[in-house]
């Protein structure tokens, strides 16, 4: 059966810096933040549509088709699933290796744009017809809920406290121990959790990645998008903006304390 690697995690997770990682090993074709509903999403959010389409990523940051190809692509109906098989065969016939980071914001989340589904829909909608090797990146709940506050400008008035954590563990339900992966462990031992990584993709890992990191293309978070280099220091929002009050209100939340119960081999 054919081989596609996955990338999944929730926003401001890491995503993007990872994934960006994994762009720059030999012999691989990166496709970032991609869903079956992606493009009619990113019309919602009144964002670039066209980046979320993955033929266009494909085109615009490898160059797989040759122009009249590309033209007669875009001039068609395709199906989610027939681009993919498009992109994919492509890649096959340049000897490389596709890696897609899905968007499982739209799966898990997606309020005040859609209804979240609680399931990876990339994940499924790919499963029948391809083996699937892939990643989930985990980062502490109150760092990624504290900074998708701080970064997504819809994000505080549409989740309250219990529905972020419904959404997390939604999501951390999904993922398998053994590829499961922390972003905290990523930013202080970058190369041995990314060769750790590429094991379980099974791709060839790069001992020169970092120099091509700054001309691999994503989509996603804007400092990783920019990055030339991994941050190997990232801030603790949680023990810097809670007071001991929010803090002690948040530890004594039952869906909270439920949720760490289940994160206890990580958190």
């Amino acid at each position: 059966m054919k081989t596609i690697r996955l990338i999944h995690n929730l926003p401001r997770s890491g995503g993007t810096i990872i994934s960006k990682s994994l762009g720059a090993q030999k012999d691989v074709v990166l496709l970032s933040e991609i869903h079956p509903e992606g493009v009619a999403l990113s019309k919602k959010m009144g964002i670039n549509v066209p980046d979320f389409d993955p033929i266009y990523q494909s085109q615009l940051w490898n160059n797989l088709f040759k122009d009249d190809e590309y033209k007669k692509i875009c001039n068609s109906n395709l199906k989610f699933i027939e681009k993919i098989d498009l992109i994919y065969v492509k890649v096959e016939l340049v000897k490389k290796k596709l890696i897609i980071r899905d968007w499982a914001f739209v799966d898990f989340f997606g309020i005040p744009f859609s209804k979240p589904t609680y399931k990876n829909m990339l994940f499924e909608t790919l499963k029948s017809k391809y083996k699937i090797l892939n990643i989930y990146l985990l980062r502490n709940p109150l760092e990624t809920l504290i900074s998708c506050y701080n970064s997504l400008p819809f994000f505080k008035d549409n989740y309250k406290f219990e529905t972020f954590i419904k959404s997390y563990e939604s999501f951390f339900l999904d993922t398998t121990d053994d590829r499961n992966f922390k972003f905290e462990d990523f930013c202080i031992y970058p190369e041995e959790n990314l060769k750790r990584i590429c094991e379980k993709l099974e791709i060839d890992f790069d001992e020169n990645y970092l120099n091509k990191l700054g001309n691999i293309k994503v989509i996603g978070d804007p400092t990783g998008i920019e990055s030339k280099k991994i941050n190997k220091e990232k801030g603790n929002y949680s023990k810097n903006l809670l007071t001991k009050e929010q803090k002690d209100k948040i530890d004594n939340n039952n869906d909270y304390k439920n949720l760490m119960l289940k994160l206890k081999n990580y958190y």
